[in-house]
Formats: structure tokens, C-alpha cells, sequence
């Protein structure tokens, strides 16, 4: 990650950080608890049709007793009790128990997730191709705050960037699970594109992906909404696509100052954004936390202001 000048003082204290954590704490069931409506439309993929496959988190292996592997950016869940396809002029409507609420906390501002079953591009090897590429099958978002009334979340795809990762420490086509999950609560930095990935390995996408599973973010304050409690993903019936849907999340808040998302605000946290000063390249640690475009010292003040007491 690129460095911007500082001075001597700042220099001094200067390290670069590693092993970020993998899961976030949520004080609730974050995924999707029940279906509301399901219309297939006129062309779902044969046999993708139980919509309760979109409850629940995102699948981390499939293809279990015909061709099993892990969910990695390369390889998306597969099989028909993963995923649920909507086809032309279909519709899936899911609700949440607990509202999903526009937190300021949120790492990058994001609040829901939703996950489909889109890959990029291999080049060969376990590597994106250049330049780099991701699978989109469109899919439509609208929230509702009452189930009545409905907004559109414009400039995002259900089924599209940024695919799933299902752990942080198994290779591309990895056979048997890995043994770090990564967070489906958690975001990518949504200034991250397919361009980032120009060559890039599944170790690479996981620097990128910071702990984090994936999935299409979605920032509520975009939209003017306080809460949802309603997501529905439609499909045109003039569209070439059939988009499919894994789950969807409510993004788990992050503590204020916690840069590093493990739950506490310690030197680890001050050091990446002494690390970060200027303006940060997208991916790794939100230590931007005050969130205003540079990283500087009202964000070091941020992170020692909400100092965990243990």
C-alpha cells in the first residue's frame, strides 16, 4: 500500500500491520429471516427455484457429493439449494426480524449486503485476468422502511462485484474448507473495482477483501432512508440475465476508532491510521474514520478519544 509523506514525528511511529481479524461481533441474526414473495418469472434456471435458499448466510463450500470445492471468487456457489435464480419479470422479497438501520458506524458507511453467485474471470492459474473482469447478472435492489413503500438503490447489482470469499486461507479451487471464515457482515471497501484485481491471486483478493466475504454493498444514507426492514430484488423481463441470490446482511457496526474491526480500540488501530495519513488507496482498514476523504489527525484524536478501557 502506497505511503504518503509525513513528517519525522509521525515516521517514527510507522509500521506496517498485518493479520487482520476475520469475524465481527453482532448482537443479532444479521441475515435474512423470511420470504416474503417469490415470483420466478419466465425464465429461472431449472430447478433454482426455493427461495428460502436466500435466508441465512452466504454458502462458504459447494458442490458437496458431485464436484465440492470452496466459495471463492473463481468458484461461486452452484448448487440449487444455495442459491434461488429469478428470471424475466421475476421478483424475490425477503424480510429482516430486527430493522437494518443507516449507522454511521458501518465500516465505509455500508449497511446491507447482498451476496449472488458471481466469479471473475480466471486468466488461468488461480489468477484474474487483465484486465480484470467479474460476472454480472443484474438483478435490480429496492428497500422498503414499511413493506408499502418502496426506493430503488441506483448504480448496483444484486448478482454482480464483488464475488464471494468463503475463507481467507484456501486457494482459488480448493477442495476441502479452509479454516478462517471470512466475514459476511463486514464490507469491501466500496471503492474497490474489478480494475484493482488486474492479476491477481486469491492471496491478493483477500488483502483487498480485508476479512471481508464480499458481496454488493448498499449505503442507506444514499437513498435518504433511516431503516428498512424489506429488500427486493427484481429481474426486467426485457433482461439477457437470470440473476441469482445467495443471501443478503445487515452489516455489523463497527466501534468508533476501531480501525482493524477486531472489537477493540488500541495501538493497533492508532498505528494504521499514523500509517494511512493522506488520502488512502481503496482496500485494507477503513481508517478514514472520521470519514471525510483524508486520513489525518482528527482520525488519530477519533482513535484515542475511544480508547477500550481493557
Amino acid at each position: 500500500m502506497a505511503c504518503s509523506p509525513r513528517p519525522p514525528i509521525v515516521m517514527a511511529m510507522i509500521f506496517i500491520a498485518t493479520c487482520p481479524p476475520t469475524m465481527t461481533a453482532h448482537a443479532s441474526d444479521p441475515f435474512a429471516d423470511q420470504v416474503v414473495d417469490y415470483a420466478p418469472g419466465t425464465n429461472p434456471v431449472i430447478g433454482y427455484v426455493d427461495p428460502s435458499t436466500a435466508l441465512g448466510p452466504p454458502e462458504r463450500d459447494s458442490g458437496e457429493g458431485i464436484d465440492p470445492g470452496v466459495v471463492s471468487p473463481f468458484q461461486p456457489a452452484w448448487l440449487p439449494h444455495e442459491i434461488v435464480s429469478i428470471g424475466r419479470g421475476g421478483a424475490l422479497t425477503v424480510s429482516f426480524d430486527e430493522p437494518i438501520t443507516d449507522d454511521p458506524l458501518n465500516p465505509y458507511g455500508i449497511d446491507l449486503i447482498i451476496f449472488g453467485n458471481a466469479l471473475l474471470i480466471d486468466g488461468g492459474d488461480g489468477m484474474c485476468a487483465t484486465p480484470c473482469s467479474a460476472t454480472s447478472e443484474g438483478g435490480l435492489i429496492e428497500v422498503s422502511p414499511d413493506g408499502i413503500n418502496w426506493f430503488p438503490v441506483e448504480n448496483a447489482e444484486a448478482d454482480g462485484f464483488a464475488p464471494t470469499l468463503g475463507y481467507r486461507d484456501a486457494a482459488a479451487y480448493q477442495v476441502l474448507p479452509g479454516t478462517v471464515p471470512t466475514d459476511p457482515t463486514l464490507p469491501i471497501d466500496p471503492a474497490l473495482t474489478p480494475s484493482h484485481f488486474d492479476n491477481a491471486t486469491i492471496a491478493t483478493i483477500d488483502a483487498f477483501y480485508y476479512g471481508s466475504a464480499g458481496g454488493v454493498g448498499v449505503d442507506l444514507q444514499s437513498i435518504g432512508l433511516a431503516s428498512v426492514i424489506q429488500v427486493r430484488i427484481s429481474n426486467p423481463m426485457d433482461s439477457q440475465f437470470t440473476p441469482e441470490i445467495d443471501a443478503i446482511a445487515d452489516v455489523a457496526p463497527q466501534i468508533e476508532g476501531d480501525v482493524n474491526f477486531n472489537g477493540v480500540v488500541n495501538i493497533d488501530d492508532l498505528l494504521l491510521v499514523i500509517n494511512d495519513f493522506g488520502v488512502s488507496p481503496p482496500g485494507g482498514p477503513a481508517s478514514d474514520v472520521t470519514r471525510n476523504g483524508v486520513v489525518n489527525i482528527d482520525d488519530v484524536l477519533t482513535v484515542i478519544n475511544n480508547w477500550s478501557s481493557s
